[in-house]
């Protein structure tokens, strides 16, 4: 009798569980952190305030207005490759956001981040759904839930802190942390 072989190959559902939420810990971290660190960017940057509403605006709108197309795009390239996509590049444009010099390319900065972050949204939690069937799927996506709203009230929180003790470019420097783990972890499993 031949072994049965499966057309997947082993997982670790769990891991990938921690690397999505990771990511989804990220997201409303970095919205509802700038939203704190605006009037620290304005006086930085020098930005008027229709300028400085954009650095929400852009993230927002593109997240928003892209998610069902990652999703589309999950499903025909891969969601693992979509989910690394956008946790690597949310990454990378979370630590170009450390170093910028002028509101113009922080709100486009931010717009990015808004379509990466799409990406790794909507790639994570379609893997999710491929990884998890019934109960514990249910239980997956809560925990998933649980974690975008623990990134969205500590947010403000936390941000107010790093703003306080380390200036307003810190935040981002979280959300690269936050994204990284997510990525090396996703990669590996």
């Amino acid at each position: 009798m031949q072994p049965r072989i499966s057309a997947r190959p082993h997982t670790h559902p769990y891991l990938a569980l921690l690397a999505v939420c990771l990511a989804a810990a990220a997201m409303p971290l970095t919205f509802t952190g700038t939203a704190v660190a605006l009037p620290s960017i304005a006086q930085a940057l020098d930005a008027s305030p229709v300028a400085t509403a954009w650095a929400t605006n852009a993230f927002m709108l593109t997240f928003g207005s892209t998610l069902m197309v990652a999703g589309a795009l999950a499903d025909s390239l891969g969601r693992r490759r979509v989910f690394l996509l956008g946790a690597a590049s949310f990454a990378l444009f979370s630590l170009a956001l450390t170093v910028v010099p002028d509101i113009l390319l922080f709100d486009l900065l931010r717009g990015g981040q808004g379509l990466a972050a799409a990406a790794a949204y909507a790639g994570g939690a379609a893997a999710l759904a491929q990884e998890f069937n019934g109960a514990s799927r249910m239980r997956a996506f809560s925990v998933l839930g649980t974690s975008f709203g623990v990134g969205l009230s500590l947010g403000p929180v936390v941000s107010g802190a790093m703003i306080e003790s380390f200036g307003w470019r810190s935040i981002f420097l979280a959300v690269v942390l936050l994204t990284s783990l997510s990525f090396l972890i996703g990669y590996r499993v």
